[in-house]
């Protein structure tokens, strides 16, 4: 499982909730749609074809910056989330 944190100076943090001290520091806004979705945000909701991951301009006119804004609003909104991890803190194979 993966926790949703607010880092300093507008960024967001993973913390991986069974080994506490790992973290993934999320910088750019770039990153923030895939991380909202993640945990849940959908970048664009007029269309269901998934036309966009929210970095590129979607059917219905919304533009790549206004869902990366959107995104970053989403998470702060969701800070302290927590939901199953897909695969930003891999399991060390034995």
């Amino acid at each position: 499982m993966i926790k949703l944190h607010r880092g300093d100076f507008g960024t967001f943090e993973l913390e991986n909730t069974e080994k506490k001290q790992e973290t993934i520091l999320i910088q750019t806004d770039w990153d923030w749609p895939s991380v909202a979705m993640t945990f849940g945000w959908t970048p664009c909701t007029c269309d269901d074809s998934g036309s966009t991951d929210g970095t590129v301009d979607c059917k219905c006119g919304r533009t790549s910056s206004e869902m990366i804004g959107m995104a970053g609003y989403w998470l702060d909104e969701h800070i302290g989330g927590i939901v199953e991890d897909p695969g930003y803190f891999l399991q060390e194979i034995v």
